[in-house]
């Protein structure tokens, strides 16, 4: 009974004290008390409408129908041209468009950002539906899936706060993956430029491209590329003199709407009496207003959604980096977190409408600040637009051509390819940055913007994981002065080695930090002689005094070191370490004790309070310099210089200060 007793007392003690379940209850009991208050306010910031507008001020209106006139306008022709990229029907890429600017009024942070169908979710979008129309989807279906699946993925992370993993995709990558995305797009609609009909892939469309020229289309071609000489020139006049003149300025801000208007009509009076032989390829939108809302088939998501991860990432980075670049250049801060949720509930909710996935346009947004814009309020004028769009300029949309939406597409892109010396600053910079943006290049423009993407960041992140796991340990030989800045260095006894670690301890570093420093203590110094019984003992075993021989010889160390008595580790800036660290710390100490005799010690600097305390849940006890040390624990000293210079503890082989050596520089092991 007593047994019972002691033990039910120990396990209520073990519980009691236990660090981790106390900690689970203490911040268990936090969220509890904070959950109602919380939610509360969490659901609020998720309609930041209801913040701003008791404040809307009525001189802000002319400048917000304004703006919203201007956006609604110029997504009537990206709509339509995004679409084709999509390989989608145009009305699709309007039927995209409505839904998002109303969302932005209750849901967006951003004053400027434009959301709607973009160059790149078209071309992303077209590789899924590529893949996945042979089963018998119509495009538009497909498209749909892809943007809800793209919604799910941009709620999970924007509700859950989780838009910091984005940020696993560097610079580099994202300029490579967008570069090869933009001249993949622009090499897409060149056949509709000229009239042809090319293969697929990136290497057959430019063999294509040349191979076809005596087939070239004239009225195509003309049509074509006087779309092209048109906008580029406006596109031209707008920088050059739009500053200083207001009618010049609305003239390139306009270009795209005002390029479609006079080649559709130009279009309708050629073709208007061969509709079923128009001279040139029309775009045939035929539009009877907005469908009723229907959901997609979850089939269909099923067989989308690993590969809506592509889309899914491209429209996140670019709509977040579109949002926060000008929140800075208007002074104003947006919430990432908030952005990812309304972008994901947009499209979430588009896809009931057979939409294409979505996320922010830099050139409409750029467009949308420059009018002036003064609050997300101008959303409900820009998607009043598009619905007037859809449902009243049907016919005049079906004689679109082609070409000239190819044009505007081609016109749109190429801004975003970026130039060599970008990435020629990345081979002089860094390789490895230079490799990952080559990797997202080549990769997307010859195989696919998934591989692309997917290859650059996969290799990114395992060069970095290996950088930490072969983290190189620094061999210190001698202490800058720490007082008179005038004196000498400190020198390191020839019977101690210093070592410090600038990376945390885990699991994938731990035994490889370990393994160095032992290597560098049996190269540089000797360890206990081994009495005639034990070698004979071990004639089995050579692979250790093998190692030392060849280590020694790599050092150029001829003559048998002097024996090791003290191991200082600096873990000053170790700023974390988990159970296999400490076990590689522990078996480090044991290799030591039993090379060198267990005399030898090792001595640590600098644990902060979280290793500290890890070592102490361990069962590892530590304690300062100048209290005494429990058999399995470790002394900690406030710095390098006290642990090298300190007398040797009582029971140690010595209790002398070892004079100091001729040394060389610090080194690396």
């Amino acid at each position: 009974m007593d047994y019972f007793k002691s033990a039910s007392k120990r396990t209520r003690h073990a519980l009691s004290t236990d660090t981790t379940l106390n900690r689970t209850a203490r911040y268990s009991r936090t969220a509890v008390r904070a959950f109602p208050s919380a939610a509360g306010q969490y659901l609020v910031e998720r309609v930041p409408v209801v913040h701003w507008l008791p404040k809307y001020n009525p001189r802000w209106l002319l400048n917000d129908v304004l703006a919203g006139v201007t956006v609604g306008v110029l997504l009537i022709p990206q709509s339509l041209a995004y679409a084709k990229i999509a390989t989608i029907p145009g009305e699709y890429g309007l039927m995209s468009s409505w839904l998002p600017n109303f969302l932005v009024f209750m849901m967006g942070t951003s004053k400027d950002l434009s959301t709607g169908p973009t160059s790149l979710m078209g071309l992303l979008t077209a590789e899924i539906i590529r893949d996945i129309s042979s089963e018998g989807y119509s495009p538009q279906v497909i498209a749909s899936a892809v943007a809800m699946s793209v919604g799910i993925y941009a709620l999970t992370i924007g509700m859950l706060k989780l838009g910091f993993l984005l940020e696993f995709i560097s610079i580099p990558v994202l300029n490579g993956f967008i570069s090869a995305a933009g001249i993949v797009i622009m090499l897409g609609q060149i056949p509709s430029l000229f009239g042809i009909t090319v293969r697929t892939g990136t290497a057959n469309i430019i063999h294509d491209i040349f191979a076809m020229i005596p087939q070239y289309d004239g009225p195509t071609v003309g049509i074509g590329l006087g779309g092209l000489v048109l906008l580029v020139a406006m596109q031209k006049m707008g920088q050059r003199w739009g500053k200083t003149n207001k009618a010049i300025w609305l003239l390139a801000l306009g270009r795209s709407a005002l390029v479609l208007i006079l080649f559709t009509g130009i279009s309708y009076g050629v073709n208007k009496d061969r509709a079923s032989d128009p001279v040139w390829a029309l775009s045939k939108v035929k539009s009877n207003g907005i469908n009723a809302p229907r959901m997609p088939s979850g089939t269909l998501i099923q067989k989308v959604f690993a590969r809506s991860v592509a889309p899914f990432i491209a429209a996140a980075i670019e709509h977040l980096a579109i949002a926060k670049a000008f929140g800075r250049k208007n002074d104003y801060i947006v919430d990432p977190a908030q952005e990812l949720v309304y972008l994901g509930f947009t499209n979430f909710f588009n896809s009931f409408f057979s939409s294409m996935p979505v996320g922010g346009a830099m050139s409409r947004t750029a467009v949308n600040s420059d009018s002036g814009v003064k609050s997300p309020a101008y959303g409900l004028i820009a998607g009043g637009v598009v619905i007037l769009s859809i449902f009243k300029l049907s016919p005049a949309l079906y004689w679109i051509p082609k070409a000239t939406l190819a044009a505007i597409i081609v016109t749109a892109v190429w801004h975003v390819v970026v130039p060599p010396k970008v990435f020629y600053g990345y081979w002089k910079t860094s390789l490895v940055d230079f490799i990952t943006a080559m990797l997202a290049f080549w990769l997307t423009l010859f195989v696919s913007s998934e591989v692309g993407i997917g290859a650059a960041v996969g290799f990114n992140i395992v060069y970095h994981l290996l950088f930490m796991a072969f983290h190189r340990v620094h061999r210190i030989t001698r202490l800058p002065p720490t007082s008179n800045p005038h004196s000498e260095p400190l020198h390191i006894p020839i019977d101690t080695q210093v070592f410090a670690i600038n990376q945390p301890i885990l699991f994938f570093n731990a035994f490889h930090i370990k393994n160095q420093c032992l290597d560098a203590v049996q190269t540089y110094n000797s360890g206990t002689p081994v009495t005639t019984a034990q070698l004979n003992d071990r004639t089995w075993s050579v692979a250790g005094a093998r190692r030392a021989i060849r280590l020694r010889r790599k050092a150029d160390i001829e003559h048998e070191p002097v024996q090791i008595r003290t191991v200082v580790l600096d873990l000053s800036k170790v700023y974390n370490v988990d159970a296999t660290g400490l076990t590689a710390l522990q078996d480090f100490v044991v290799d030591v004790q039993r090379f060198a005799g267990k005399g030898a010690e090792v001595r640590f600097v600098g644990l902060n309070p979280r290793v500290r305390d890890r070592f102490a849940r361990f069962g590892w006890s530590v304690v300062d310099f100048g209290y005494e040390v429990e058999e399995k624990g470790s002394v900690v000293y406030a710095s390098v210089e006290d642990a090298v210079v300190t007398r040797r503890r009582a029971g140690s082989d010595s209790e002398e200060e070892v004079s100091e050596v001729l040394v060389v520089d610090n080194e690396k092991v």
